[in-house]
């Protein structure tokens, strides 16, 4: 698995209460091993945060690993932030400033990734 290369994702947010927790879903869920994941919210008061919170808590292994699993999840967030910002693309480049990864990614709020995108991507 450690040959696997680590992909980078980063999702900026802003005032996505609707769309965000269906957008982390879609990461959360990849069957890819190797997901660094993400989050910058340019300070959202609509409730995003709290979603955003909800799954970092998850991640940080609150729950359990059979949790986990029933749940669908297969990796975490890495680090997330919500704090204003000069728009999308100042989030962005915040999020890859952080990041790790050999492939670099980025996933807007209200978008979706497929299951099996990334192992897809990295093939």
């Amino acid at each position: 698995m450690s040959d696997l290369p680590l992909v980078s994702i980063v999702t900026p947010s802003y005032n996505h209460a609707r769309y965000i927790e269906a957008t982390m879903q879609s990461v959360l869920t990849q069957d890819y091993p190797r997901i660094e994941y993400i989050v910058v919210d340019g300070g959202s008061d609509d409730g995003t945060v709290d979603i955003i919170r909800k799954h970092a808590l998850e991640s940080d292994s609150l729950l359990s690993e059979n949790q986990k699993q029933a749940s669908g999840i297969h990796n975490s967030i890495t680090w997330w932030v919500s704090e204003k910002d000069k728009g999308q693309t100042d989030a962005i480049n915040k999020g890859f400033a952080r990041a790790t990864g050999s492939i670099l990614a980025w996933l807007n709020s209200d978008d979706t990734y497929e299951p099996g995108a990334i192992s897809a991507a990295v093939k």
